[in-house]
């Protein structure tokens, strides 16, 4: 007879300023934010920059005098560090709990089914011992909710945000009642600001509500997902975990520049090296992409500046993973889209239809694809991996990179660059 199902959130505190207090115990207790591409907005904040009342998202020349003043520290994003570290926190999970779904680069779901044995007792023992064993490994504080479904789990993880154990469960009914009835309608995973208000005119404003309301008005109001939500919230699973995440179907890579790009030459640069980002993480991925967009723009936030934005979508011949090949229809699509008399804030390529390695549509009329070619992208992500992002990479990207994103405030690549290696003295 198969067990009830038992599934558990787990969410990283504050990921990326716990990130950086790994490698900087010297940042624990202090106010700390950490800002997105170019230093603009605040993406993360510690607690104690939270107490400050520092708001998600806000532009940080406007709370850089008061985050000053209270001591606080500001760090540039520090990607390469979280995704290494988000690795590591998901390979500890994955060696203690057989299914186990990523949701973002700080939460996952894991299913606890097989743990239901244990009773409640049990399970509030054993996601406490596996949130210090990702503590210890890792150094990253997490907070763990237990319920019947998603949606509660996410529900569960507040109170587990909360309290001293960093364990919450919502598996009787007087626990889920007590929190549904306080918990604003907008709190619900799943449900935004819009929603929240379009349900708080028809008189639901607490989750409670939203869980005993008309199925049609709910279904009318927000579709079959609001359904799905409704019925999560009663203990009814809509939404199983997802082990094996579904195909990918398109990617982005773009970045704003660190400076204005005002000539063609260095866009081809830029774009250059998007096209390769995409081609490695492709090649990581075990994909190919048959369609190819490019894209550029000026800054929208300077009305004053001439503005300017464009895009065009070709299709390739053959699907490909190719730095060399995506470069070269990234620099000519490029030329057809720059125009001479703007500054640009921004570039980017996307990549569309994507497919499996395994299973590419060849063109009897274009030529097959190139094994030497595929030989040298192997060896160069090799040499990549082994010895940090940007070892090797294709003249076309430039040398200087003047345009790159800024990021005076970045801390040290520890755990994916050799010369940023964490420096340990001793007397």
């Amino acid at each position: 007879m198969p067990s009830a199902p038992c599934i558990a959130l787990v969410d990283c505190n504050s990921f990326y300023v716990s990130c950086e207090r790994v490698f900087n115990p010297n940042l624990e207790g202090k106010p700390v934010v950490v800002l997105s591409n170019n230093d603009g907005c605040i993406v993360a904040r510690s607690p104690e920059a939270k107490a400050l009342g520092i708001p998600m998202g806000a532009p940080y020349h406007k709370y850089k005098a008061t985050l000053q003043n209270a001591g606080a520290i500001a760090l540039s994003s520090n990607y390469e560090l979280y995704g290494d570290l988000s690795h590591r926190v998901y390979d500890v999970l994955f060696a203690s709990v057989p299914e186990v779904e990523i949701y973002s680069i700080d939460e996952c779901f894991l299913d606890l089914s097989g743990f239901t044995h244990l009773g409640t007792d049990g399970l509030m023992e054993f996601c406490a011992k596996l949130r210090e064993k990702v503590l210890r490994w890792t150094g990253i504080p997490t907070g763990i909710g237990i319920a019947s479904t998603k949606v509660l789990s996410k529900a569960a993880n507040r109170v587990a945000k909360k309290s001293v154990s960093g364990v919450a469960e919502l598996l009787t009914d007087e626990l889920r009642d007590c929190l549904l009835a306080n918990l604003p309608v907008e709190d619900i995973w799943g449900i935004n600001r819009r929603l929240g208000v379009r349900l708080r005119s028809q008189g639901i404003a607490t989750a409670a509500q939203l869980r005993d309301a008309n199925e049609s008005l709910i279904k009318q109001i927000m579709g079959i997902v609001g359904v799905r939500i409704m019925y999560e919230l009663r203990g009814l699973s809509c939404l199983p975990l997802e082990a094996i995440a579904p195909p990918q179907k398109n990617m982005i890579c773009s970045r704003s520049f660190g400076m204005p790009v005002i000539t063609l030459a260095q866009m081809h640069e830029a774009i250059a090296h998007h096209a390769a980002r995409a081609a490695a993480k492709l090649r990581h991925r075990k994909l190919r992409t048959s369609v190819l967009g490019v894209f550029l723009t000026t800054n929208r936030f300077k009305p004053n500046d001439p503005q300017y934005s464009n895009s065009v979508t070709v299709s390739l011949p053959t699907a490909t993973n190719s730095s060399q090949i995506l470069i070269r229809y990234a620099k000519f699509c490029m030329s057809s889209l720059f125009r001479e008399g703007f500054s640009y804030k921004k570039c980017g390529v996307s990549l569309n239809d994507l497919s499996s390695v395994n299973a590419v549509q060849l063109d009897f009329l274009a030529p097959a694809v190139d094994v030497h070619d595929e030989k040298l992208m192997e060896v160069i992500d090799l040499l990549n991996r082994r010895y940090g992002s940007g070892t090797i990479r294709f003249a076309s990207e430039g040398i200087r990179q003047d345009w790159k994103m800024r990021s005076d405030m970045r801390s040290p690549r520890c755990t994916t660059r050799w010369d940023e290696l964490l420096v340990v003295k001793a007397n």
